[in-house]
């Protein structure tokens, strides 16, 4: 639609790399905000652990790049070696930067539940910024419909597809306003979060479920049927389920715990 948003002497300076560069960016200072002003996390661990996500985030989200383009690369593996073309694929980039904040959680000993809370909202948000810019790029493009929901891109005039960019954009929002209202709900403060995360297993639970229903939509390259970005979805939904079991119980049970002192002072 408008992959170029302008230049700089021979340099094109794509939007897709603005907005994603801007998405990152919200999602960096706001979860860092939110982690020492509403989480009780220092300054220095809450930068230190986003620091770690964005290595695990670029890590992963080449690495996926590859598997969702494999057919690219099964009859030319030489390519392989031009990282620049790979692409990325925000699933794997989610798994990678999860993985590399807990293993940062782990050394500095703070609670992964707390910080997990702080970048829920942040990352649906950031979905929501970055989903434009895979539109106005033309890339993640969807399968051919002729429905009235379908686009036609200028590289390609006579056909329509789904605009899954924006299908997912729009369910990310979704997403954000619902954890913010949850939020409130809850009332999330260090000492809650100590009992359980749930923000954040609803937002995965959530986003996987998207991930999973819009790519069947989308065009490319399938493993047994199903693109890269539905079994990271479906991954996506268990972990998140998971997490929200355990932190219910778990809080239920600090709850008990809790008015049964109570009651003993009391008395």
């Amino acid at each position: 639609m408008y992959p170029i948003l302008f230049k700089v002497g021979p340099l094109d300076v794509t939007t897709y790399y603005v907005l994603w560069a801007a998405a990152l960016f919200l999602m960096i200072t706001w979860t860092r905000r939110r982690a020492v002003s509403m989480y009780g996390m220092t300054f220095g661990d809450a930068t230190d652990v986003l620091l770690w996500m964005i290595f695990g985030v670029f890590i992963g989200a080449m690495l996926g790049g590859y598997l969702a383009n494999w057919t690219k690369y099964a009859g030319s593996p030489a390519k392989i070696l031009n990282f620049w073309e790979s692409g990325v694929s925000s699933g794997p980039g989610f798994i990678g930067g999860g993985l590399a904040g807990l293993y940062k959680l782990k050394r500095l000993k703070v609670s992964p539940n707390a910080f997990a809370e702080a970048a829920a909202v942040p990352c649906a948000f950031m979905l929501f910024v970055g989903r434009w810019g895979c539109f106005l790029n033309g890339c993640c493009l969807g399968i051919r419909t002729d429905s009235p929901w379908g686009v036609a891109f200028p590289f390609a005039p006579s056909v329509r597809v789904f605009p899954t960019q924006l299908f997912e954009s729009f369910a990310a929002l979704a997403i954000g306003m619902i954890l913010v209202i949850t939020e409130r709900k809850l009332g999330r403060s260090p000492r809650n979060s100590q009992r359980g995360a749930f923000l954040m297993p609803i937002f995965l639970l959530l986003y996987g479920a998207y991930r999973f229903f819009f790519d069947f939509l989308r065009a490319g390259d399938r493993i047994l049927g199903l693109r890269l970005g539905q079994y990271t979805g479906a991954i996506a939904c268990v972990v998140g389920i998971v997490w929200f079991i355990c932190s219910f119980r778990n809080s239920r049970a600090k709850n008990v715990v809790s008015a049964s002192d109570e009651h003993e002072n009391l008395h």
